[in-house]
């Protein structure tokens, strides 16, 4: 009866090598994937590393360029406050050479009207010599007859501008006998300095006050012998 049956071909044997050739191509496969996800799991470390590298870099490149700006910005202060002192120094330059350029302004004022008053004193001055001049060509003959005559003479004092005029024939009883006084006339008002003797000082302002007013010289010396000659009249030395 079994010889009987119908024989049954499975393939048993050409399943049984196809599952191992599935076998193997499974570990193969698994092998891969494990070694693919090593690699990549290698790659993801190595990334991570790499990344907090670069996070580190990153970090210190930020803390420097915070620290730049931090500079930056504290050079700019720095700037701004040098602008403002070198603003306000140019202010008081400028504030300096103004009240300089007034002041020499001020100066050249006086100086102008400085030399317009010397100027005007010079022909002031002029006038007056002129007026001297005229006065002495007037004079001259008659003081040559005050010293050749009416005993008198004109002697230098040692000092430019300042004569000594002498009198004799004063006292009757010893008509050599001198008395004198000094006049400066270094300035436009003359000024008696010294008499000897010694005259009163309101009597001798008058005279020289006529003087300047008049400038009559001739009539100045007639009175200064009068002076003399009334001191020696009331018994002066």
């Amino acid at each position: 009866m079994a010889a009987t049956l119908p024989q049954i071909n499975f393939g048993f044997e050409d399943l049984k090598d196809r599952m191992a050739r599935f076998t193997v191509r499974f570990d193969d496969f698994i092998e891969k994937g494990r070694r693919r996800i090593l690699e990549e799991r290698n790659e993801f470390a190595k990334s991570i590393v790499e990344d907090k590298d670069t996070q580190r870099m990153l970090k210190k490149e930020i803390e420097h360029y915070k620290q730049k700006e931090k500079d930056v910005a504290e050079t700019i202060l720095k700037e701004q406050q040098e602008a403002i002192e070198a603003e306000r120094a140019i202010a008081e330059m400028d504030r300096k050479k103004q009240s300089k350029m007034e002041h020499k302004a001020h100066l050249l004022a006086q100086i102008e009207a400085t030399q317009e008053a010397i100027r005007k004193k010079r022909e002031i001055r002029a006038e007056e010599r002129k007026a001297l001049s005229f006065q002495s060509s007037r004079n001259a003959p008659e003081l040559a007859f005050w010293e050749d005559h009416l005993g008198m003479r004109i002697e230098g004092a040692g000092v430019t501008d300042h004569l000594k005029i002498v009198y004799t024939h004063i006292v009757d009883s010893d008509w050599s006998k001198e008395f004198s006084f000094i006049i400066n006339m270094v300035t436009r008002d003359y000024e008696v300095i010294q008499c000897r003797p010694k005259l009163g000082s309101a009597s001798v302002g008058k005279c020289v006050d006529r003087l300047n007013e008049t400038r009559d010289l001739t009539c100045f010396l007639k009175e200064m012998r009068q002076l003399f000659k009334e001191y020696s009249s009331a018994g002066g030395d």
